[in-house]
């Protein structure tokens, strides 16, 4: 591989006419703006951060304060590099008063004498992280910033980084920071030889998390999620264009690999552009983007520029027309609005700014064919209706114009639980629905799949630990356990599922040990101040709607009767679903008696057509084969040799 093919398709901007900007490429300008400006709001002279609202997280405030800095600063840093191809007069102050205080900033936090001192980075801190992503903003501000600092000012803060070297990293993707560190240093004449053994064994490391199909397992996170695009995706691509020259075969690699991913991740966004709220961090919200930028930039982007453009473009404006800003008007913790209860631990005010990753676009050239306003073509991704993805357990379909992801065993480990284990563990997750929490932090949430609780307790367990036998593009298969280790309660579950349009069939085979009750959840209905839900039991249908969207399970047998689990006034306690004031989840119930195995099978909906959420009529229930009628969707049969017979 020639090293000129390293050299990334950005940063250029010399040629651009200011006559010849394209429209989208001002929209994203004006976006990036619109963020930054409640931002600049904040910068205070002599202050190294921006107090910006929100939660503590579990790390500390010192800790807290770097990320406020350094992901805003990444942020101003893509909108900063688009300036130099087009720019109001309007433009002139922010960047001028931006500039200044970032400057300022980076300098006081990282001098020990300052009252402002962010403290250094030791084993396991997250300043590991933020000063990661800090050296891909320096990198990104050299020619207003770093060029222009003083020696002095330079060691102090090379000084502050190297603080870093030797920390242990979390393993998973937060390797990629210590090797930015690592690198920076190199770069700015900190080399010391252990440096390039260190990188190309954490390399080692994060290569050996690789799946196959584009995905990598987060580490000791034991997950597959969207941390695969707007963090190994994202990183692997900016090593490969700042530092790849050292390693261009693992170039190659990382390239191929982010190539591979994005032939089928544009299937994992509605026409939309929102993607279903599914694993840690979804308080990113448009991040989910991030490598799109980055893959145009480096020749590794599997479809057309101008239609990727679209979906990112998509994906931006459906959160940026929500209320997602706090009341400083900057980005707040949520997922369609501020919701702090459904964020992890680990976040606080500054965390969201890890969406400025999905500004990369703005580093291409106005003239890339990522900017034409035509995007015919593909938009990538395959045309088939679901799409089967062996590494990561997943089987993403589009029903409608809507996206769901079904999960054939995607998890967290059980070192990672606090994070809210119900976030990989649902049977499926659909974009437009999102889901509930449960009343307590300790109980697993009923919508979304099946739930069991030992006769007697208090205690709700859902799925976790998942071993998949099935990941087809119709049907799914997995094996799993609902229970725990300090009642010593266990259920064995054999789960099967096949769909048709936005109907799912689930067969459940369990065996309890103990006397349980089980409970089949629809997806939390969203519920807005402005609807009225309307719920409807005559079992065995159970149903839900709020005007324009609508759930309902319909029990093919093995459940003996239906409730639900709502929030529908404010009386019913605090609200729980991520992206609404009230919702209401449909629930199929079982008891089991102790050493007793059952099948469990229901038909589960989720639409906006009420004529298709109309119920199902058996025609045949028999060993190995079912057939059922709809006045919409006419014949289904589904051919299997697991199926029961159903008298």
């Amino acid at each position: 591989m020639d090293t000129k093919e390293l050299t990334p398709r950005f940063f250029d901007y010399a040629d651009v006419r200011r006559d010849a900007v394209p429209a989208s490429f001002r929209t994203w300008q004006n976006h990036a703006r619109s963020l930054m400006e409640p931002l600049v709001a904040l910068m205070e002279p002599g202050k190294a951060q921006l107090d910006i609202e929100g939660m503590a997280s579990d790390h500390d405030a010192n800790a807290d304060r770097l990320e406020a800095l350094a992901r805003p600063f990444v942020l101003f840093c893509h909108w900063e590099r688009s300036t130099k191809a087009y720019q109001d007069e309007r433009d002139a102050s922010l960047l001028a008063k931006s500039k200044a205080w970032f400057r300022d900033a980076l300098l006081i936090g990282s001098d020990p004498e300052s009252d402002q001192f962010f403290g250094y980075s030791a084993n396991f801190h997250q300043h590991s992280v933020e000063m990661g992503l800090l050296v891909i903003g320096l990198e990104l501000s050299r020619d207003w910033l770093w060029d222009e600092l003083s020696a002095s000012e330079r060691e102090r803060i090379l000084s502050w980084l190297e603080s870093d070297v030797g920390n242990g990293h979390h393993w998973n993707n937060h390797m990629f920071f210590g090797i930015f560190v690592l690198e920076f240093l190199q770069r700015e004449g900190r080399l010391r030889e252990a440096y390039r053994g260190v990188v190309d064994r954490w390399f080692e490391e994060l290569e050996g998390m690789y799946a196959d199909e584009g995905w990598y397992m987060d580490g000791m996170n034991q997950a597959f999620d969207f941390y695969n695009a707007y963090a190994w995706h994202y990183y692997s691509m900016w090593w490969v264009a700042l530092y790849g020259e050292s390693d261009t075969g693992r170039c190659d690699r990382f390239k191929a690999r982010t190539r591979r991913f994005l032939q089928d991740y544009p299937a994992f966004f509605a026409d939309s552009g929102e993607h279903p709220a599914f694993g840690r961090s979804i308080a990113y919200r448009f991040n989910a983007t991030a490598p799109f930028g980055l893959a145009q930039a480096m020749g590794a982007l599997p479809m057309e520029a101008a239609a990727a453009r679209g979906l990112c473009q998509r994906s931006l404006e459906f959160f940026l027309s929500k209320p997602i800003t706090q009341s400083q008007g900057c980005l707040s913790l949520g997922w369609y609005d501020e919701f702090l209860p459904m964020v992890e631990v680990y976040s606080t005010g500054g965390s969201p700014y890890w969406a400025a990753k999905a500004f990369s676009p703005l580093l291409l050239s106005p003239d890339d064919p990522f900017w034409a306003e035509d995007e015919a073509g593909s938009e990538g991704g395959s045309a088939r209706s679901a799409i089967a993805l062996k590494a990561p357990c997943l089987i993403v379909r589009k029903a409608d114009r809507e996206v769901e992801i079904i999960n054939a065993g995607s998890q967290i480990a059980s070192t990672n639980t606090r994070f809210g284990p119900h976030k990989w563990g649902r049977l499926s997750y659909k974009s437009a629905w999102g889901f509930a929490l449960a009343k307590d932090a300790s109980l697993y949430p009923f919508d979304g799949g099946l739930t069991a609780q030992k006769r007697g307790s208090e205690l709700v367990y859902g799925r976790h630990y998942t071993a998949p036998f099935a990941i087809e593009e119709d049907r799914m298969g997995c094996l799993y356990s609902l229970g725990g280790k300090l009642e010593q309660f266990q259920v064995s579950v054999e789960t099967r599922v096949w769909w048709k349009g936005n109907w799912q069939l689930i067969v459940h085979r369990a065996i309890a040990k103990d006397a349980a009750t089980l409970r089949h959840g629809s997806y939390a209905l969203p519920v807005s101040n402005d609807q009225e839900a309307r719920l409807s039991e005559s079992f065995p249908m159970v149903s839900a709607s709020n005007g324009s969207q609508g759930v309902a399970l319909y029990s093919l047998c093995g459940f003996a009767n239906a409730s639900y689990d709502n929030r529908l006034k404010e009386a019913d306690g605090p609200r729980r679903h991520i992206q609404t004031p009230f919702h209401a989840t449909a629930i199929l119930e079982a008891e089991l008696g102790a050493n007793e195995t059952r099948d469990l099978a229901l038909l589960h909906w989720a639409g906006t057509n009420e004529e298709e959420g109309q119920a199902w009529a058996v025609s045949s229930l028999s060993e190995g084969l079912w057939k059922l009628e709809h006045p919409l969707l006419g014949e289904w049969t589904v051919k299997d040799d697991s199926l029961p017979s159903v008298d």
